[in-house]
């Protein structure tokens, strides 16, 4: 059995641009997670068949808060990991970030790379540029090799 599962995840993101206070007032819609990112920027993580309607729900109330915000669907430059399993020894593996407690969000240099991870219950979800997402995963199995990793990812 073993101690990590690798997966490819697919999620939609969706970004939204305002001023502080506006996004401050953006309510998430069921199934996203919201994730600040700086002041000015926000995320909305979900399931990727639902980035259009977390973009229908979020755009009205960015423009609401301020009529120069905008939301954007940036799903397509974003690549997506989840690891099970004993996650917060592999995640001690590939990062010096302290791991959240569950449904949590943190971003940060993972393996030199800039990752945003949201975590769960026994698992973290990690979203990587896409440019990265081949590299990231072939430095994640190298930094877990000591650990018993099944690697069901895509680009295995």
């Amino acid at each position: 059995m073993a101690d990590v599962t690798l997966l490819s995840s697919r999620f939609g993101v969706v970004g939204g641009f305002a001023s502080a206070g506006a996004l401050d007032a953006v309510r998430a819609p069921a199934g996203a997670r919201a994730c600040r990112i700086a002041s000015d920027e926000i995320a909305f993580v979900c399931q990727a068949d639902a980035a259009t309607d977390v973009l229908d729900a979020i755009a009205p109330q960015i423009v609401r808060g301020d009529s120069d915000g905008f939301a954007l669907d940036l799903s397509d430059g974003w690549t997506g990991f989840t690891l099970t399993g004993d996650v917060a020894r592999a995640f001690s593996y590939l990062s010096e970030l302290q791991l959240p407690g569950p449904g949590a969000f943190v971003q940060g240099d993972v393996l030199r790379v800039p990752v945003r991870v949201l975590t769960g219950e026994n698992q973290i979800d990690l979203l990587v540029p896409s440019p990265w997402g081949t590299y990231l995963h072939d430095e994640m199995l190298d930094a877990l090799r000591t650990l018993n990793v099944q690697d069901d990812s895509e680009t295995a």
